[in-house]
């Protein structure tokens, strides 16, 4: 059987997250290089990247771009 994966581009093409079937972790990579993870908590419903929550998959890409805007500011 084929697993599917998540893939989204977000950061206007600068980012990329990567979910594997069935997998509560997010992968991330900014501008080609890996930029660390996330995890989905499916008891609190919420994602969690760096000890920080986020209440969905938006918030947590919207906080990973500002992340990386203000370190290339």
């Amino acid at each position: 059987m084929k697993r599917h994966a998540m893939s989204k581009h977000f950061g206007n093409g600068a980012g990329h997250v990567l979910r594997q079937h069935n997998s509560a972790v997010l992968l991330f990579s900014w501008r080609g290089k890996p930029d660390g993870s996330a995890s989905y908590v499916e008891h609190i419903n919420r994602y969690v990247r760096n000890g920080v929550e986020y209440p969905s998959l938006a918030a947590l890409l919207r906080a990973v771009e500002a992340e990386h805007a203000y370190k290339e500011n």
